[in-house]
């Protein structure tokens, strides 16, 4: 990046962001049909933050069901209510979260760490990454018989109970990066 287009702490100007989120809207068709640019929480997100934020709430809600149906017993319905908030959230993943972080994170990494927008941003992913892992793992053990035998577990509420409260971290830091992000600057 030029060095005028830097501000006094080193994030982009407007200029370049603007710049940048038309680049991802023209680079993008599919995504900019399904999300509109400006957000709806009247915050400094685009519609897809905004749409994400109150999906995540939403999905963190049903892994709360989830549990319940659990502890009632009812194991089918717990299965097909985690499974679900797993896929939705893979998808929020594909069409929200990765082109976000490949767009404004990757490119500077690992020299801007040390700055909390990045440094929030860069441990929610990674924990994501992890929680949505260990969520595929878990449904492969728990739903299909694709994993040979010695790589199944067998002690089900640990790897359970470990899932739900690393998913909860993952959703907290989530709405920490929206804050960070969106919130914070224009206060």
């Amino acid at each position: 990046m030029p060095e005028g287009m830097k501000t006094t702490f080193g994030q982009k100007s407007s200029r370049d962001t603007k710049h940048d989120r038309a680049t991802l809207r023209n680079g993008n068709p599919f995504v900019t049909l399904l999300f509109p640019v400006k957000g709806f929480l009247g915050t400094g997100a685009p519609f897809a933050a905004d749409f994400n934020l109150v999906m995540q709430l939403i999905m963190g809600a049903a892994l709360i069901a989830g549990v319940v149906f659990a502890k009632h017993k009812c194991y089918r319905a717990h299965g097909i209510c985690q499974t679900t908030v797993l896929l939705v959230n893979l998808l929020m993943i594909g069409l929200v979260m990765w082109p976000s972080f490949h767009q404004q994170l990757r490119p500077t990494l690992p020299k801007v760490l040390h700055r909390l927008y990045y440094a929030l941003a860069t441990i929610h992913a990674l924990a994501g990454i992890t929680a949505e892992a260990v969520g595929l793992y878990i449904v492969m053990v728990a739903g299909t018989n694709l994993l040979p035998q010695w790589l199944c577990f067998t002690h089900w509420k640990r790897w359970m109970r470990a899932e739900a409260v690393l998913w909860s971290i993952v959703l907290v830091g989530g709405v920490g990066t929206y804050y960070v992000w969106y919130v914070a600057p224009f206060a």
